[in-house]
């Protein structure tokens, strides 16, 4: 009974903040809606591990993102795609903190670097997505943005190297250097 009623009170938010928006607001989120949900479904079940919850977190994302759809509509298409994507992520963590649960996450598992086999990965490897969580959510916000573009989104140095503005050498680099910081932290835990 306690799900139909958040299930309720979601729907009646999204359709409170979905009849506040202008004209051009409204059809910026239909069409990240149509654009995008089916990845965000994909990228949230990839994190929480349930169809069902992956639903919930994607209708969660879009109220998040109608609320901050101002601050949306002022990024260019990548960043804007990357905004809501790490909304979708923040919200997906949400519901596993919500939920306590310690699960393996096996979307790590197909983690590598192309040309590397470091222990750094490893770790991340083996990692629940409890802990693993905790540990990400030590960094700034910057170094999170960039572990997302690459980890869960699959981006590839070049790729994040142009979002950022940064050469693709740079961007390797920063990997690097966020995977060891990444290890560091979690072993201290």
């Amino acid at each position: 009974m306690d799900g139909c009623r958040a299930i309720h009170e979601e729907t009646y938010m999204m359709i409170l903040l979905f009849s506040v928006l202008n004209d051009e607001q409204r059809a910026l989120v239909e069409r990240i809606f149509h654009e995008h949900h089916i990845r965000f479904q994909r990228i949230s079940f990839n994190i929480v591990k349930s169809e069902e919850t992956a639903e919930d977190v994607v209708s969660t994302a879009f109220i998040k993102i109608m609320d901050n759809i101002e601050k949306i509509s002022d990024l260019p298409g990548p960043q804007m795609t990357a905004f809501c994507v790490t909304i979708v992520k923040n919200a997906s963590i949400d519901v596993l903190r919500q939920l306590q649960q310690s699960v393996h996450i096996d979307y790590w598992d197909n983690i590598s670097d192309e040309d590397t086999d470091d222990i750094e990965d490893e770790c991340i490897h083996n990692a629940d997505v409890h802990r693993l969580t905790e540990v990400i959510d030590q960094l700034n916000p910057d170094d999170r943005h960039f572990i997302y573009l690459r980890y869960t989104l699959e981006m590839g140095y070049r790729e994040i190297g142009e979002l950022l503005n940064i050469s693709e050498d740079a961007a390797k680099k920063r990997g690097q250097r966020l995977i060891k910081k990444l290890q560091k932290l979690y072993e201290e835990r």
